[in-house]
């Protein structure tokens, strides 16, 4: 929101800067430019009759009184009058073959008036003649701070005013696409159809719209499918019981052991599909109790290592609390953690550490093993399903790459995450 405003108070802000200095000032010459004889003309129309009467009273004088008649006279006048020599003057060729020839001079837009007196080869000079009000000239950098204020309000106002429901809806599609992100399938942008991101909500949902459907099509045609496999599988193990064995040590025996290893295969991951299919839920929301996490886990890790001799297994609680009081549901959360400890097991020398760690509304479990390690590129991978990094290991050993996507759905299910 605070960017999105600067932003636009910014840009109107610079773009009012640029005409006011800009723009305004060609735009006022170029009028200048082009009102300026008929500007002119008003202005000789106005100040002609000053020059008429000022030559009056000059010519009933002699010439060396003239100056001192001048002088007199210029505390009537708000500007200046002044007389000079023809030769005195810094006139363009123009102005002087005017002057000459009798006519009035305006210089700029009827900013000071030059006028031959006679044939005498004086002239008299009126202006310049200020066109603002000395008490405000006096206080005009004043007055253009407080319109720069006022403008700066102004566009304050403006920029917030634009700014502020652009924000909201933006945030809108931010947290719908952050939550679709998160595995929120069903997250939409709702935003008003007057708004000028309608369009940008609208695309967004019907992205998410497209992408649901593809994804639950998915997950129920594989729970279908593997739902469908077991039959035909139970049949094939049937009708090679009935078959009978083959004779030792001929070909025969061969094929039936190679069948019903792949049999076996097929059976074991068709039972991990409809495992990672009931864990496979965006909102599920599993019930949970209050449990004493430290004590399950030593019970947990003590059990589970009974069967891997080869691997020694340390549990420790590095938190203040001998118990850790959490609420989590143990069926759950026991798959997670045997998952974990499953993938330690198959990768790791000869030990594997688990940590219980807490910190203010929250505990971590660390499962660490002394194996090789995955790459930095890799870490968030390992949990996607039907991930295998080695794809030349054996099946056996390897997995079909579906417990780190059921831990991963575990911790969200907790409100955690897991890397």
């Amino acid at each position: 929101m605070k960017r999105l405003f600067l932003y636009v108070y910014v840009y109107m802000l610079i773009m009012f800067l640029a005409v006011n200095f800009g723009v305004v000032p060609v735009f006022y010459k170029a009028v200048q430019d082009h009102f300026q004889q008929p500007v002119a003309l008003y202005w000789s129309g106005i100040v002609g009759g000053y020059h008429h009467l000022i030559e009056d009273k000059l010519n009933s004088l002699p010439v060396d009184q003239w100056r001192g008649a001048v002088e007199d006279l210029q505390r009537y006048f708000a500007f200046p009058i002044a007389i000079m020599p023809m030769e005195a003057g810094q006139w363009t060729e123009a102005e002087a073959i005017a002057i000459k020839s009798g006519e009035m001079v305006v210089h700029g837009i009827g900013e000071s008036f030059t006028h031959q007196i006679g044939e005498s080869g004086m002239v008299l000079s009126l202006g310049p003649i200020p066109r603002n009000i000395p008490e405000i000239q006096s206080k005009e950098f004043y007055i253009q701070l407080l319109l720069f204020v006022v403008v700066g309000a102004l566009f304050f106002i403006f920029a917030t005013l634009f700014a502020l429901p652009l924000a909201k809806n933006l945030k809108r599609i931010s947290s719908a696409a952050a939550a679709f992100g998160q595995g929120t399938l069903d997250a939409r942008a709702k935003v008003a159809k007057r708004s000028t991101l309608a369009p940008l909500a609208e695309a967004f949902n019907h992205m998410a719209q497209r992408i649901q459907e593809l994804i639950v099509s998915h997950k129920e045609l594989t729970h279908t499918v593997s739902h469908e496999l077991r039959t035909p599988l139970a049949r094939i193990l049937f009708n090679m019981e009935m078959m009978g064995p083959a004779p030792k040590n001929t070909e025969g025996e061969h094929h039936q052991q190679e069948i019903r290893r792949n049999v076996e295969e097929l059976t074991i991951l068709v039972s991990e599909l409809l495992t990672y299919a009931r864990f496979d839920r965006e909102n599920y929301n599993p019930p949970k109790e209050m449990l004493h996490l430290a004590t399950w886990l030593d019970e947990l890790t003590a059990a589970w290592k009974n069967d891997k001799e080869h691997i020694q297994i340390d549990c420790r609680n590095n938190s203040s609390d001998d118990k850790v009081p959490a609420l989590v549901n143990p069926r759950f959360m026991e798959r997670a953690i045997v998952n974990l400890l499953q993938n330690a097991a198959r990768y790791a020398g000869q030990h594997i550490h688990v940590t219980l760690e807490t910190a203010e509304n929250h505990c971590t479990i660390h499962v660490d093993d002394d194996g090789p390690g995955i790459a930095p590129a890799d870490r968030d991978r390992i949990f996607e399903p039907f991930i295998r990094l080695d794809e030349n290991r054996e099946r056996e050993t390897e997995g079909y790459g579906l417990g780190l996507a059921i831990v991963r759905r575990v911790a969200q299910w907790h409100g955690g995450r897991v890397t």
